[in-house]
């Protein structure tokens, strides 16, 4: 096969990605799933608390945080990540409590899910030194499709096949089939299902 240079680069940097997987990753992480491969991550926090299913596939400098002692508080926060999902570059999850992304999901670059703020209300310490403020879960339903550039709340649960457009601030939950975008997030469109028809909100 003759492929250009640059794809065989890439080709050659996901074999060895998926190599160090196996030998390195699995042996950290809560669980990695057949055929994964995670390149080259920027920051990985407590991979113990941290399930990965068959066939996912991250782009280099993602951070994967669990967060678990923070400012004199225990956190366990758990990510669990569903089979064949994609995630382009930059790629952060952060959790103090829970995000669960479904199966096929794909992300573009630079997104970033974290479900809890720096508490604020003791006026009297710095953020860094104050607890967290845990906002909720996040869900990410299978087969959506989060767009570059993309924050995602605490609390927030995406449907099935939920679109997400590049540069949204997604502070709330949307039902399936729902066409997302703006900060913050609002829906743009729907899936009737009675029609079988897109339809603008």
């Amino acid at each position: 096969m003759n492929l250009p240079l640059h794809q065989k680069l890439y080709y050659l940097n996901s074999f060895y990605a998926e190599i160090k997987t196996r030998i390195l990753y699995r042996a950290i992480f809560g669980y990695v799933g057949e055929g994964s491969w995670i390149k080259r991550p920027r920051q990985l926090c407590n991979p113990r608390n941290v399930t990965i299913g068959k066939m996912v596939r991250i782009e280099e400098n993602n951070t994967i945080y669990s967060v678990g002692n923070y400012a004199g508080h225990n956190y366990q926060g758990l990510i669990v990540i569903g089979d064949k999902v994609y995630a382009n570059h930059t790629l952060n999850i952060t959790s103090a409590e829970k995000i669960v992304v479904g199966d096929y999901v794909a992300f573009g670059p630079n997104v970033f899910m974290c479900d809890f703020d720096h508490d604020f209300s003791d006026i009297s310490k710095n953020m860094i030194e104050s607890e967290l403020a845990l906002k909720g879960p996040i869900h990410i339903g299978a087969r959506s499709w989060i767009g570059a550039n993309v924050f995602v709340c605490g609390g927030v649960t995406l449907g099935e096949h939920c679109v997400v457009a590049a540069n949204s601030v997604v502070t709330k939950s949307f039902p399936p089939n729902s066409v997302i975008a703006g900060v913050p997030a609002k829906l743009i469109k729907y899936f009737d299902l009675e029609t079988g028809e897109w339809k603008r909100a």
